[in-house]
């Protein structure tokens, strides 16, 4: 069994199609568990080394940065496969939103990394400030192209209309959000002259 993880791993990082395709075959739920919450706390950890010197942090900071990453990272993880799906069906594409939800999970397998890539960066020194966001860029653009390729294995769509499914979603949160902002700012100016 030990041996399959290990495929699977090579695959989402070689070949990310075959790894979420033998994913979505056999569903590995507990791996699937263990990559989400090893990728969280790897998350929290580098962020943590980033932002401050780890062995000044109190350990009450660093325990609720944990658990606040863990909650926020496992709550975009749901949300964002919900919307994913909502977004494919409206493109008119036919999947299954558990496979969606498997997938995208696997697909953080990159951010593994991040705490290695913050130590590497942190143990530069003064040459670090340029590595790290060379890196966490790496990890995050990694990340997007296994989310398209997620997106591309449960829906059985094209590269471009993967990258439509994933960017309409966010382009519509953008707008919305605009709107928001300026509506807000006009009821501001409004209440202002009153």
């Amino acid at each position: 069994m030990e041996d399959y993880y290990t495929e699977i791993l090579y695959d989402l990082a070689i070949r990310p199609g075959r790894g979420f395709g033998r994913a979505r075959e056999h569903r590995p739920w507990l791996f699937l568990v263990f990559i989400v919450f090893l990728s969280e706390i790897s998350i929290a950890v580098g962020a943590s080394l980033s932002l401050t010197n780890l062995a000044r942090m109190s350990k009450f900071g660093f325990f609720s940065n944990l658990i606040f990453t863990i909650v926020l990272a496992t709550f975009f993880w749901i949300i964002n496969a919900g919307i994913l799906h909502f977004s494919a069906e409206v493109w008119g594409k036919k999947g299954k939103v558990i496979d969606l939800f498997l997938t995208l999970g696997l697909a953080m397998f990159p951010f593994i990394l991040f705490t290695p890539l913050s130590l590497i960066a942190e143990g530069l020194g003064k040459g670090g400030i340029f590595l790290y966001p060379l890196f966490t860029s790496l990890i995050l653009i990694w990340y997007l192209f296994l989310v398209v390729s997620s997106i591309r294995e449960v829906y059985a769509s094209s590269t471009f209309e993967a990258v439509l499914i994933l960017l309409v979603p966010i382009g519509v949160f953008a707008t919305l959000l605009m709107f928001i902002s300026i509506a807000y700012i006009l009821l501001m100016v409004i209440s202002l002259s009153l």
